[in-house]
């Protein structure tokens, strides 16, 4: 049997704040992978034009939305990334959800048709399984943005 080694004691840093207040929305981010056999620009094309105007067409998701983004990593972006140390997550993007509640994006998902028409469609680019987290933002460096409006 290995006998662990202890854990050093630090002492906690006294806070200069508190934790900080819980955004206005809850952002979803879904990290993705293309499919294999299908070239990059096909999967960045597709997923900001064809896929964009499936989600967009959705009526629990068109009223629901606060903001949608699509960050598109290419290849020569990793490659880049490689440089900033750190380990470079594998990747080929991630969707951006803002919502204002849990239960609103729980209505999307929740919506048959939605569902259908896009898991349908992302079986056209997306190689499952997705990654999610769930977390707000605490604005430290810019402007906040004016979210959509309801639809």
């Amino acid at each position: 049997m290995t006998q662990q080694k202890p854990v050093a004691s630090r002492t906690a840093l006294a806070l200069t704040g508190p934790v900080p207040e819980r955004g206005r929305y809850l952002r979803i981010t879904m990290y993705i992978r293309k499919l294999p056999g299908i070239t990059d620009e096909y999967f960045h094309a597709y997923w900001a034009n064809n896929h964009r105007e499936a989600a967009l067409a959705n009526s629990t998701f068109a009223a629901k939305i606060r903001r949608y983004s699509q960050y598109h990593i290419t290849p020569e972006l990793r490659e880049q990334a490689a440089r900033l140390g750190g380990t470079v997550l594998d990747f080929d993007g991630a969707a951006e959800f803002w919502v204002e509640s849990l239960e609103d994006w729980e209505a999307i998902w929740g919506d048959p048709e939605f569902v259908r028409i896009l898991s349908a469609d992302m079986a056209n680019f997306v190689l499952e399984p997705l990654h999610v987290t769930l977390g707000y933002d605490y604005l430290v460096v810019g402007k906040d943005w004016e979210a959509a409006p309801a639809a």
